[in-house]
C-alpha cells in the first residue's frame, strides 16, 4: 500500500515538473511594422515545441477575425498562428502619415497599388515571426483570395517559407496577380483549396491548379473541392482536420476530394465557360465579392 502511495506521489511530481516546464500557450495582441511605415494589429499564437506557425492572410474587405473559427483548432494541434489586418483593413487603419485611412480609398488598378504593397504586410509577419524564434521552415502562409495571392507571391520571393495554403485563389484581385508568382514558387508543397459552385472562380483555380502541377511538381501539389463556397468559409469542420493533417505532413498522397454534390457540369474541364488564357492578364475585379 505504501508503495503504491509513494508511485502516485512520485507521478504527480513529475507531471507537476512537466506542466512547470510547459506554461499554457496564450494568445497575444501584437503590433506589426511594415517596411514602408504601416503599423498593423494581429493576434499571435506561438507555436508548441516543434510544431509550425501559420500566417494567416485575410480576403480584401475583411480581417482577421475570419480565421476565429481556426484559433481554437489549431491550439488544440499545437500549432501557432500569427492572424493579422492588412493595412486598410480592420485595426490596421493608420497610414504612415499619421492620418487614418480604409481599402475604399485605395486605388484598385496598378501594380504599385496599395493592394500589391501588402505584400510588405505579409513581410512584416515573417519579419516578427523571425525575431520570435520561428524559421522560414516552421512557418506555412495561409491566404483567402486576396491573401491567397499575397501568400503565393510572398513565398515565390521567400524561398525559406515552407509551403503555402491557397483558399480560392483566383487570377487577379485589384492587380494581385497570381500566375507568374506561382511558376516562381519552386518546388514546393503548396495546398489549393476552392469551390465548384461558381464557374469562373473555378475555372481560373483550374488554370492555377495546371500552373502549379508544371511549376510545383504533380507530387508537391494538392487539392480540395468543395462543392460549395469561396472563400475562408471553405476551411471548415468537415475538413480542418484533413488541411491541418495537410500541414504536419505534406508529403502524404495527394488530396483530392470533389463533393458528390458538385452541380452538374462544374467538374473539371466542364465549368461551363471557356478557362481564361494565362499567358493573358486577366483584367483586375474590385473586391471579388464573397456573397
Amino acid at each position: 500500500m505504501r508503495s503504491k502511495l509513494l508511485l502516485c506521489a512520485a507521478l504527480a511530481l513529475l507531471a507537476a515538473v512537466a506542466g512547470a516546464q510547459e506554461p499554457a500557450r496564450e494568445e497575444e495582441r501584437v503590433s506589426l511594422s511594415a517596411e514602408d511605415g504601416w503599423t498593423l494589429n494581429a493576434r499571435y499564437l506561438k507555436a508548441a515545441e516543434g510544431a509550425p506557425t501559420l500566417v494567416l492572410i485575410h480576403a480584401q474587405k475583411s480581417d482577421l477575425t475570419e480565421w476565429e473559427p481556426l484559433f481554437k483548432p489549431l491550439k488544440r494541434y499545437g500549432f501557432g498562428y500569427l492572424a493579422l489586418d492588412l493595412r486598410g483593413h480592420g485595426n490596421s487603419f493608420v497610414a504612415p502619415s499619421g492620418s487614418t485611412t480604409t481599402w475604399r480609398a485605395f486605388a484598385i488598378d496598378g501594380q504599385d497599388n496599395e493592394f500589391n504593397k501588402m505584400l510588405r504586410d505579409v513581410e512584416a509577419a515573417i519579419s516578427f515571426l523571425s525575431t520570435n524564434s520561428v524559421t522560414g521552415a516552421q512557418t506555412v502562409l495561409v491566404g483567402s483570395i486576396l491573401g491567397a495571392n499575397l501568400a503565393i507571391k510572398a513565398a515565390a520571393i521567400h524561398p525559406e517559407i515552407s509551403m503555402v495554403v491557397a483558399v480560392s485563389p483566383v487570377l487577379n484581385v485589384n492587380s494581385v496577380l497570381s500566375v507568374n508568382p506561382l511558376r516562381a514558387y519552386g518546388r514546393r508543397p503548396i495546398l489549393l483549396i476552392a469551390g465548384a459552385d461558381r464557374a469562373r472562380q473555378y475555372a481560373e483555380f483550374q488554370i492555377l491548379n495546371h500552373t502549379a502541377q508544371i511549376a510545383c511538381g504533380k507530387q508537391n501539389v494538392a487539392v480540395i473541392v468543395e462543392a460549395k463556397g469561396f472563400g475562408p468559409g471553405l476551411v471548415n469542420k468537415y475538413n480542418l482536420r484533413r488541411v491541418l493533417d495537410w500541414v504536419k505532413n505534406p508529403r502524404l498522397p495527394d488530396i483530392v476530394e470533389v463533393s458528390t454534390a458538385a452541380p452538374a457540369g462544374l467538374t473539371p474541364d466542364a465549368t461551363g465557360q471557356a478557362p481564361a488564357d494565362p499567358e493573358q492578364e486577366p483584367a483586375p475585379m474590385e473586391g471579388y465579392s464573397q456573397d
